[in-house]
Parts: C-alpha cells; sequence; structure tokens
C-alpha cells in the first residue's frame, strides 16, 4: 500500500512531521508524493540538520586575504586566448536555474530585458554575443545553460521561440540542476502542501558534475573543447568566450582560474577571496562575521576551468561538495492555533557552491579585473543592482567599447551596440568609425557587412 511505503520513507528520513494531511491524499498524489521521498536519503536529512543546529560564522585563524593575483590588460594573454577561442577550443556553461522573483518578474532571470535601448534579455545577450564569437573565430562555439525544476520548460521554450537568437540548434544546450528540501530553525523539513515537500534549487556546487554526467561534456571533448568558462545569467556584462580569460588560464596552468574585482565595502554582498593554508578559497559573504573586514578582493562566480580538471573532478575525485545555510523566503504549510495554513515564511535554503572546487584543484589564479568591464549583476528590484543600475553599466560599457575601437569620444547621447563589435574584424572596425554610425541609437550591422 503505497501510504504505508510513504510512512516508511518518512520514518527513515526521520520526518514524521511531514504525514500532517497525509490521510486525504489521492493515490496519485500520495505517488508523488512517494517519488519526492525517495530522491532523498536519510544521510542527506542529518548532514542539513546538523548543519542547522550547528550554524557558525567563522573566519579561520589561518584565513588571510588572498594575495596571489594577477590584473587584467596583458596583451599576451589576449593574444593566447583568441588563438584558443579561433581554434574552437572554448565553451561557455551559464549558471540560470532561478527566478525573477526578486524583481517582480514571473518567469527565469535570463527573460528579464535588460538593454537600455533594445530592451534585449539576458539570454539574447549572451547568445549575440555568443554568436558574435562564433562568426569572428568561424567556429559554433557551444553554450549550456544550466536550468533547474522551477524554470526548465519556461526556458527551454524561451529559446525554441526565439530560435536561439542565431544560434545553431547544435550550439546550444541544457541540463537541469537539483533539489533540496527546505528546513525550519530546527533543522526538519517543510512541507509546502500536504503530500509535497517544500524545497529549492539546490546551488551551483554539482554544476560540474551534471555538466559531465549529462553528456554534453563527452560531445565538447570530441569536438575538441579544452576550456569552459562559467558565468551567471544574473551578469549582464559577462563575456561567455572573454579571451583573455582564457589566455590567463592557458598560460598559468590553472586547473581552475577565478575573476575578481576590488570589494566595495566590508558590507558588500559578495563573497570574498581569501588564502588558507596556502590556498585559494572563497567565503561566501553570509557565512563572514559582522565586523571581519580584512579581504580586499570579491569574487564575481566568474571561472574558467579545464576540461581535463572536470574530468579529473568527476571521474577519480568524484567530489561530493559541502553544503550552505542561506535564508530565504518561501511558502510553506505552518502549524496554527487555526489548523494548518499555506503561507510565506522563513525557511533555511542549504546549497551548494562552485566555488569549492578550490579545496580540488592542483593549482588555481585570481584575474583581478575593472568592474566596470566585467560585473554588473541584477539582484534586486530597485536601487543596488537593479535593471536601472544594469542599463547604466552597459551603456557605459558599450561608450567604452566605442571608443576602444575608433580611438574616438562618443556622444553623449545614449546608445547601444550590436554585440558584433565585441569580436570585430577590421571591416567592422573601420565601420563603426562612421559618423553616420552613431546617428542611431542602436549601432548595427547590416547583413552584408555581418558577413565580412
Amino acid at each position: 500500500m503505497i501510504e504505508t511505503q510513504v510512512r516508511d520513507a518518512l520514518h527513515q528520513l526521520g520526518q514524521l512531521q511531514l504525514l500532517t494531511g497525509i490521510e486525504h491524499l489521492s493515490l496519485e498524489e500520495l505517488q508523488a508524493f512517494l517519488t519526492q521521498l525517495q530522491k532523498y536519503s536519510p544521510c542527506l536529512a542529518k548532514k542539513q540538520r546538523d548543519l542547522t543546529l550547528n550554524i557558525e560564522k567563522q573566519i579561520f585563524p589561518d584565513d588571510a586575504p588572498c594575495r596571489s593575483f594577477e590584473r587584467r590588460g596583458n596583451p599576451e594573454d589576449r593574444a593566447r586566448g583568441e588563438e584558443l577561442v579561433r581554434q574552437g577550443k572554448v565553451g561557455c556553461l551559464i549558471m540560470a536555474g532561478g527566478q525573477g522573483t526578486r524583481l517582480g518578474f514571473d518567469g527565469p532571470k535570463g527573460i528579464v530585458p535588460v538593454t537600455p535601448i533594445k530592451g534585449k534579455s539576458l539570454f539574447q545577450l549572451f547568445c549575440e554575443r555568443a554568436k558574435a564569437a562564433s562568426s569572428w573565430s568561424g567556429h559554433n562555439l557551444p553554450l549550456c545553460i544550466m536550468t533547474s525544476a522551477l524554470n526548465h520548460t519556461q526556458t527551454v521554450d524561451f529559446f525554441q521561440s526565439n530560435g536561439s537568437f542565431g544560434l545553431q540548434p547544435s550550439q546550444v544546450s541544457f541540463f537541469q540542476q537539483g533539489m533540496l528540501p527546505f528546513l525550519d530553525d530546527r533543522g526538519n523539513w517543510l512541507l509546502e502542501k500536504p503530500g509535497k515537500v517544500a524545497e529549492g534549487p539546490d546551488g551551483n556546487g554539482h554544476a560540474l558534475r551534471l555538466f559531465f554526467e549529462s553528456g554534453i561534456f563527452a560531445k565538447w571533448k570530441e569536438a575538441g573543447i579544452e576550456y569552459l568558462n562559467v558565468i551567471f545569467v544574473d551578469n549582464a556584462l559577462a563575456d561567455p568566450f572573454d579571451p583573455e580569460f582564457v589566455g590567463f588560464t592557458a598560460r598559468t596552468g590553472a586547473d581552475a582560474a577565478l575573476k575578481a574585482v576590488e570589494r566595495l565595502s566590508p558590507q558588500e554582498k559578495m563573497g570574498v577571496l581569501a588564502e588558507r593554508n596556502g590556498r585559494l578559497k572563497v567565503i561566501e559573504y553570509s557565512e563572514i562575521p559582522a565586523g571581519s573586514s580584512p579581504f580586499t578582493l570579491s569574487s564575481t562566480g566568474m571561472f574558467c576551468i579545464s576540461m581535463r580538471f572536470i574530468q579529473h573532478l568527476c571521474e577519480e575525485i568524484k567530489a561530493d561538495f559541502p553544503l550552505h545555510l542561506a535564508r530565504k523566503t518561501a511558502k510553506v504549510l505552518l502549524g496554527t492555533a487555526k489548523g494548518h495554513i499555506q503561507e510565506n515564511a522563513q525557511v533555511w535554503k542549504c546549497e551548494r557552491f562552485i566555488f569549492d572546487l578550490l579545496d580540488f584543484v592542483r593549482k588555481s589564479a585570481v584575474l583581478v579585473c575593472p568592474r566596470e568591464m566585467i560585473y554588473a549583476p541584477l539582484k534586486n528590484a530597485t536601487g543596488d543592482k537593479s535593471i536601472e543600475t544594469v542599463k547604466q553599466a552597459l551603456l557605459l560599457h558599450d561608450r567604452k567599447i566605442y571608443s576602444a575601437l575608433t580611438g574616438l569620444i562618443p556622444t553623449e547621447r545614449p546608445f547601444e551596440l550590436d554585440p558584433a563589435f565585441y569580436y570585430p574584424s577590421d571591416v567592422l572596425r573601420q565601420k563603426l568609425r562612421e559618423p553616420s554610425m552613431l546617428d542611431k541609437d542602436y549601432v548595427s550591422v547590416d547583413e552584408e557587412t555581418s558577413s565580412l
């Protein structure tokens, strides 16, 4: 009997509080509940509970600010990376498992329109940059997008309905991250409603393992991909195929290289770069005690990782990254004097983070970059890291691109560049110098020129 199986599963998991309302579930609902519970193990439940009951925000005594880094601006690195991109040896993984909830947007964050003139979405931006890099290199450079159960169908439908914004179908792949139960303050799992555990995406820590297990890794390796650029969908300035970063990674021989920016303040909600026992570490901002401010560099989360290391990590080390706790508001079933009701409440969310790969690398490297060149995240509906600040960052970025390519000072009037100018041919450089080009709000490439 399915109800008995559900009860047995909850007993084994130590989560008998989730029996609430089970007597009212249909056979189909009981089966769905059992299927959900079977995804999880007693070991996971214990690990989550122990983590919740032993919350410690501490800096280890031997943690020190990261001092081993280089700064962006090495032309030799750029030339080396350009050659690797031209050889078709670089792919990109976009972390895109979240929703636009904090933005007041109903849908995947990658669908949010962000560009100041054309209103292009984040996904469109990255696809057009990938298309520009592909045209420039002569290779169909591949993208893969990590979604979650919350947004997978919407994301895939968005790409299909927009023809992947000019990319070939073979260039774009998708895989889903996992989910983990939400917890109360005692480390117990919660219900979203009777017969359904409240859960959320489990972070990006297992992204490389899922990329490997999905079969995408094998396909890309066979195609000659040697380096994987990892970016986040909410960073509007992320370059999927940044040549200098790739060249930096290759020159240093790093298993994984990380892009960093100067920290704005001790209160900034970004992970910090530290050195612990001679190894690079990223400490999540929520795990730093108040008043601890010796750290000067922040992690952008952008990595360039060698495919050889990914294979080593997944086949030989078989690493299981640690869990981290974060506060989140979620819709859960709560017991009240009036009975059980569903409402939004503060819960604990467990996540794994990709930066924990640094515990397993043989060599790492840090490239410090000007923030205005690489980092403009979309986090909030208003204020800092909002759509308005992202638009301003994109405007400034395109002005700098225009000046760098032409040697000219752009007009004060806002304009947006076609991403083809991010990977320009000599013909495009010359075209951009034409006075008529900045008569328009959107500086585009016509069909005749874009094929050159």
